[in-house]
Order: C-alpha cells, then sequence, then structure tokens
C-alpha cells in the first residue's frame, strides 16, 4: 500500500512538473492603457508641441513651441512628470528631440499621449507608434497541447504501472503454497 502511493505522489509531482515546464511564459505587461489613441487628445487638459531641454528620473523639461489645448502659463517652458521607461507607462524622452505631448494634471506617460515629431517644423509629423496588445492564449496552441499530450502520458503510464504492480501482487497473493 506504501508504494502505490509513493508511486502515486511522484506521478503527480512528475505531472505538476511537466505541466509547468511546458506552460508558455507570457511577458509582463505591467502597463496597462485604458485609453484608445483616438480619446487621449480627449481627455488631456493640456497639449503642446516643444523641445525637451532636459530630463530626470520623474520630470520632463519641454520648451514650449506651440499650444493646442489648455494654458500652460506664461512661462515658455513647462515642467512635467513622468516615469522613466514604458513599463511603468512613463516615456524615454531625449533631450533635444521634439515632441507633441498631452497632459492630465501636470503628468504625461504613454496612456496620456505622446507623439515624437520631426526636427523641423515644417517636416511632416511622424506617426505614432501603436501600442502592443498582449499576446493571447491563441497564439501558443502548440506548447498547451504538447504539455497536455504530455501529462495525460506519464498520467497513464502511471496508472498502467500501478494496475501492473497491483495484479502481480495479487497474483502472487492467491497462489498456494505447495
Amino acid at each position: 500500500m506504501k508504494l502505490r502511493a509513493t508511486i502515486l505522489v511522484a506521478l503527480a509531482t512528475l505531472s505538476l512538473g511537466l505541466a509547468v515546464l511546458a506552460s508558455p511564459v507570457k511577458p509582463a505587461w505591467a502597463c496597462s492603457c485604458a485609453l484608445r489613441p483616438d480619446q487621449e487628445d480627449e481627455r488631456a487638459d493640456l497639449i503642446v508641441v516643444g523641445t525637451v531641454t532636459g530630463v530626470t528620473d520623474r520630470a520632463v523639461q519641454l520648451a514650449v513651441e506651440s499650444v493646442e489645448k489648455g494654458n500652460p502659463g506664461a512661462d515658455a517652458t513647462l515642467r512635467l512628470a513622468v516615469s522613466r521607461g514604458e513599463a511603468s507607462c512613463g516615456y524615454d524622452f531625449r533631450a533635444g528631440t521634439r515632441y507633441r505631448v498631452n497632459s492630465i494634471d501636470g503628468a504625461t506617460g504613454l496612456c496620456i499621449g505622446i507623439r515624437q515629431l520631426p526636427d523641423t517644423p515644417s517636416a511632416p509629423a511622424a506617426a505614432p507608434t501603436p501600442a502592443t496588445a498582449a499576446p493571447t492564449p491563441e497564439q501558443w496552441p502548440g506548447r498547451w497541447r504538447l504539455a497536455t499530450g504530455a501529462m495525460l502520458t506519464v498520467l497513464a503510464a502511471g496508472l498502467v504501472a500501478v494496475a501492473l504492480w497491483r495484479h502481480r501482487t495479487r497474483a502472487g497473493s492467491n497462489r498456494l503454497p505447495n
């Protein structure tokens, strides 16, 4: 009885281990924007075009060329809060580069609306980069089938092994002594 329990526990552990190893690793999508790109301008309380004059870990400073929406104040420079890195919905601004920047309550980021512009105002604007959608499970059907098949194979082999062991022990105990 102890051997059967040991075999079943070992098979269950092996099956679980195979499931974990064969399961696809999904990328981490820390930034998930609730707004569609066409809604960014509507929601923004300030939209400016300007050149980045300074970047820190928590803010960006722009020399404002034009204001499309809102009132940034009388100063020709604007300082906005922003995170570095796209994982936290921030943006990696580059000093000396022109941008069209949306702001909500003095902050900006990927989900609020940022578009890099050409260096000269007369050149056509660069198209915004669309956000990448998270991969769906349908994009990994082969791995899921492989994991499921491996688990079922191991489970079936374990059940066959237990059945054979049980049959042998019963056959051995049914023999009559000479």
